[in-house]
């Protein structure tokens, strides 16, 4: 018997146990499914470790060679040079006549890619634009859209989408906010998106002025993340945030942003291409400008035309209209667009009105825009005494040239207060800060403390506008001292549950006023207005250092003078009028009364507008007599999407969800589809017939970000809570869960074959210390 020897003895060959064939093949077996762990997990922290950069330079100021944003950048042929995937070219018409004004904005979405392309773009518009209008142009080809119901609408483009049909869809995300999706764009094709949308002229303190957004300020989401709302837990293309229980369209609000130095593509020798031109996408040099041009027909001798933002060039034609035009030509689109146009003080009139015939139910009607000033007053008024507390938002969509300007603004407001009045100050980010427990009385030596404090102060942190909101309107004294109550709120608006603010306005306000003051190049103008209306007050915006004198003296003019209150309009009678705003406002010094009606039948008799100024009765009276049309047909527009407003705001008293909130819902659809605008339940759909894209290409889809608007910072403070947003904290939590789930795998495997090759090496070898 053969016998092998073993730490010097000599075993049988029987007892020797060898290794089985099966043994080999549970130990490759073992071993590529340890291989194939390893693998996973390397490659799972390199996603996760990726996403948690790609979310940090997301937020913070990078130069193009770090960029690595793949959804929103492509890199070019040379090494650091980085160009859009979809490139964006502006250019903006402006028919200004009387008291509307149309746009017709024309945007290029360029393919630079080598893939078809769906584009998302969020299109900040003024906020009380009525949208009437959608059109695709390919080459020699037009396609209209057409409003639809909301959800149609959004089923037709995701079918065209998906057959491969060039198609276009817009939808209303907020009255200042916009979505478009363009699908099936071919490789190096370009597709202009017409919108066409009128809006009202805005007159204060003997100036007219119109603004056009071309960016905006990213909202701030509060709210815990919501999972159950059917959208999909995965990277949001449309945006960084996903739905919260205050925000619950959260995702569709939040677009990329890109730093404004970005927007140009490096590469030498390159012109930016005009958005009618037919050049190739590679010759464009830089995504994000927009050419702007203005036809401005007050039907007055102008004294001043102005736009504190842009530098422009003013032509004054035969006919007595101006032409204005940007000098350069054209501009990035990093901050609104203002301009102002001032009166001879001899031509300015105390009333002027527009009408436009139509037929209603085959009956006459008209549509008429009204302006009328009040009586001014030259009795000097007793200044009461006021409480006014001053609230400074110093989150982090604040930073930058924003803080400095709201700094500024509080600290000539601190200047103006007299020793009869009471103040206090309130900052908030994330959380709220009073300076005093109380509103103190305007000292000297009260306004120095407060002075210091105010120059102490950073923007960081979130925008928790609600807590700021309540704790500014429960510090109103107990009215024995006849104090005016007043509070100025200094803030971008940058938020995302503007609608619960403004119900939370309505319900705290008591007595007081609530006066806004919007910051920096890009406020969130919808959210001013509305506070201020809500808060009985007034609004001014502030979009540059030099406007901080000017904006706040504006400010404190209309906070320290009477007002015309009371105010009542009696029309002729026999007339059925349907006008908005249903109820007059206080005016504040300077402020006209405006108004858009449709009335039934001839237009015959006398206007008259009633109310107290200065504690005195007045009567201003107008002629109700039919005018040139611009022939526009532009007022039924604008009184429709006036109305809409109008019973938006019922909803939002009544609730949505409500039977009354029900039937306002029906009411509206049928008022924009009548007058084809885009509204909360209703989107402007493009659709062309032919199929562009064959069936075996795939289609991607690339985020067009906004441009960070000129003065501020794009950094961690603009997101909510976290530095890398919320789909990205969720992709990152559940990859370290995995990655944990792996590891414990991997152990249990490790230890199982170690555990087996111990049993095999007892029956293979002796104990050692029997040799």
């Amino acid at each position: 018997m053969e016998r092998t020897i073993f730490c010097g003895q000599r075993i049988p060959r029987e007892r020797v146990v060898l290794p089985t064939e099966e043994y080999y093949r549970r130990r490759n077996r073992a071993s590529r499914r340890g291989r194939w762990l390893l693998f996973f997990v390397t490659a799972l922290a390199v996603f996760v470790a990726a996403l948690g950069t790609g979310a940090a330079r997301a937020q913070q100021t990078v130069a193009l060679d770090d960029v690595e944003s793949g959804d929103l950048l492509f890199t070019g042929n040379e090494p650091g040079n980085y160009v859009p995937a979809v490139h964006l070219a502006s250019r903006a018409h402006i028919a200004i006549r009387g008291l509307m004004a149309e746009v017709v904005l024309q945007q290029v979405f360029s393919n630079l890619s080598d893939d078809w392309q769906e584009a998302l773009y969020v299109l900040p518009l003024p906020e009380q634009a009525a949208v009437s209008g959608l059109e695709i142009r390919v080459g020699e080809r037009r396609i209209i859209g057409k409003v639809r119901e909301r959800e149609e609408a959004a089923k037709i483009y995701a079918e065209a989408r998906a057959a491969g049909k060039r198609a276009a869809l817009l939808e209303q995300q907020r009255p200042n906010l916009f979505s478009n999706k363009v699908a099936n764009i071919a490789p190096g094709e370009r597709i202009q998106v017409q919108v066409t949308f009128l809006q009202p002229v805005h007159y204060d303190g003997g100036k007219f002025s119109l603004r056009m957004p071309t960016t905006l300020t990213p909202r701030y989401i509060p709210g815990e993340a919501v999972t159950n709302t059917g959208v999909a837990l995965a990277v949001n293309r449309h945006g960084w945030a996903m739905p919260t229980d205050q925000v619950p369209d959260a995702h569709k609000i939040t677009p990329f942003m890109w730093p404004a130095f970005d927007t140009g593509v490096p590469s030498g020798g390159a012109t930016q291409s005009d958005p009618e031109s037919g050049g190739s996408g590679a010759a464009l040099a830089g995504s994000h400008k927009i050419a702007i041009e203005v036809e401005l027909d007050s039907g007055l001798p102008l004294a001043d035309i102005d736009s504190p933002y842009h530098d422009i060039d003013v032509e004054k034609k035969a006919d007595g209209s101006y032409g204005i035009r940007l000098r350069k030509g054209e501009t990035e689109m990093d901050r609104d667009f203002a301009l102002f146009w001032k009166p001879r003080p001899s031509a300015m009139p105390r009333a002027a009105l527009f009408s436009q015939p139509a037929v209603s139910d085959g009956k006459e009607s008209h549509y008429l825009q009204l302006l009328l000033l009040p009586p001014d007053t030259k009795q000097s008024a007793r200044r009461l005494a006021r409480e006014v507390v001053y609230v400074i938002d110093t989150s982090g969509s604040m930073s930058g040239v924003s803080i400095r300007q709201a700094k500024e603004s509080l600290q000539l407001a601190l200047s103006r207060l007299r020793p009869i009045d009471r103040f206090n100050v309130i900052e908030f980010n994330t959380s709220s800060r009073a300076f005093f427990p109380r509103p103190v009385a305007a000292e000297a030596a009260n306004i120095r403390l407060a002075s210091a404090q105010i120059e102490g102060l950073q923007a960081s942190g979130g925008t928790e506008m609600a807590q700021a909101l309540r704790l500014a309107l429960s510090q109103q004294m107990p009215n024995a001292d006849n104090l005016v109550h007043q509070v100025v709120f200094i803030t971008d608006g940058a938020v995302g549950n503007e609608r619960a603010l403004v119900e939370l306005i309505q319900q705290s306000l008591g007595d007081a006023r609530l006066f806004t003051v919007g910051i920096g190049s890009a406020p969130n103008n919808h959210f001013m207005r509305k506070a201020a209306q809500f808060g009985r007050g007034a609004f001014v915006t502030i979009g540059d250092l030099s406007e901080v004198q000017q904006r706040m003296e504006a400010l404190f003019t209309k906070l320290e003078h009477p007002l015309a209150t009371d105010l009542q309009i009696q029309w002729p009678r026999g007339l059925v009028v349907d006008a908005y705003p249903k109820r007059i406002p206080d005016l504040y010094r300077g402020e006209p009364m405006q108004l858009v009606a449709k009335i039934e039948g001839a237009l015959a008799g006398e206007l008259q507008l009633r109310g107290r100024l200065a504690g005195r009765q007045f009567v201003q009276r107008l002629a109700l007599e039919e005018n040139e049309s611009d022939g526009s047909g532009g007022l039924g527009s604008l009184w429709a999407r006036a109305k809409i407003e109008s019973l938006r705001d019922r909803q939002l008293q009544l609730g949505e969800r409500s039977r009354a909130g029900e039937a306002l819902r029906d009411e509206i659809l049928q008022l924009a589809l009548d007058h084809q605008l885009v509204s909360p339940y209703t989107s402007f759909v493009a659709v062309e017939e032919k199929i562009a894209r064959p069936a075996a290409d795939n289609l991607s889809t690339s985020a067009v970000p906004n441009a960070v608007a000129r003065g501020q910072l794009l950094q961690q403070q603009t997101y909510p809570r976290t530095a890398a947003g919320l789909y990205a904290q969720l992709l990152a939590a559940m990859g370290l869960l995995s990655l944990a789930a792996l590891l414990r795998r991997m152990r249990q495997v490790r230890y199982s074959f170690s555990r087996s090759l111990r049993r095999l090496l007892k029956k293979l070898v002796p104990d050692p210390r029997s040799c």
